[in-house]
């Protein structure tokens, strides 16, 4: 006589296993936005208008015709710092990722384009504030 594998109680044990697994499920991610809250934070560099590009630790910074623009200098594919500017491309040191000016890679090994982040100037027009 075969034993029927397909019981009620089998049934109740992977529905509830499911249920669990989608509850940690939302409870990561809600507790992970409430995380990014936390750590949003504002960073502030002096500007300089006469540079188009200019280079932090962290951040590229892009300057077009008073449009203010902030890149993270941290190429996509490894995350090595990018700290320099070549005939309109942005050059990562490490594996030779290049990106345009617009933070789009031109040629690999990266293939995502650089984190943007949401830039605006001092009144004074003498700081560049970002949000990360």
């Amino acid at each position: 006589m075969s034993e029927n594998k397909h019981t009620r109680r089998n049934f109740l044990k992977i529905a509830g296993g499911l249920i669990g697994l989608s509850a940690v499920g939302m409870w990561a991610e809600l507790t992970k936005n409430q995380i990014d809250l936390l750590n949003k934070k504002t960073v502030t560099f002096p500007f300089n208008p006469n540079r188009e590009i200019s280079f932090t630790d962290e951040f590229i910074i892009k300057n077009s015709e008073g449009k203010v623009i902030t890149y993270s200098a941290h190429c996509t594919h490894m995350g090595c710092i990018i700290n320099k500017e070549i005939n309109g491309k942005l050059i990562c040191p490490c594996h030779g990722s290049e990106y345009n000016l617009n933070g789009i890679p031109v040629k690999g090994p990266a293939y995502k384009p650089l984190e943007k982040f949401k830039t605006t100037l001092s009144t004074d027009q003498k700081q560049v504030i970002i949000e990360t």
